[in-house]
């Protein structure tokens, strides 16, 4: 896989996790707000193979979201750790892939 890919990769879970979190914070805000429905936030890592020689494997983070029963507190904070988690694991890949690409620049030079 290339820097590029992982890249990709990385924001798209930065991405998926901001949506983690706006979801949440959603959900507690509404919580006694009448008729209101909770929301959840599915997401799905996809790996496919680019046909004809076109670079290899792509990965990918889909993520959306689908309204369920009533707002959980505990969950929802449950939830806003696990975003923050799975955001700082990605922030690490970011600063990883900029660690190696400054490395190989330098062996270059």
């Amino acid at each position: 896989m290339a820097i590029g890919q992982v890249l990709a990769t990385a924001v798209a879970g930065l991405k998926a996790s901001a949506l983690k979190v706006n979801v949440a914070a959603a959900n507690i805000v509404n919580r006694d707000t009448a008729g209101y429905k909770a929301q959840h936030v599915r997401t799905l890592s996809q790996v496919t193979s680019q046909p004809f020689g076109g670079g290899g494997v792509v990965a990918r983070v889909i993520a959306d979201s689908e309204t369920g029963g009533e707002v959980d507190l505990a969950r929802e904070f449950i939830r806003l750790i696990e975003a923050e988690a799975a955001y700082r694991a990605n922030v690490g890949v970011i600063r990883a892939v900029e660690d190696i690409e400054r490395e190989s620049v330098d062996l270059i030079a």
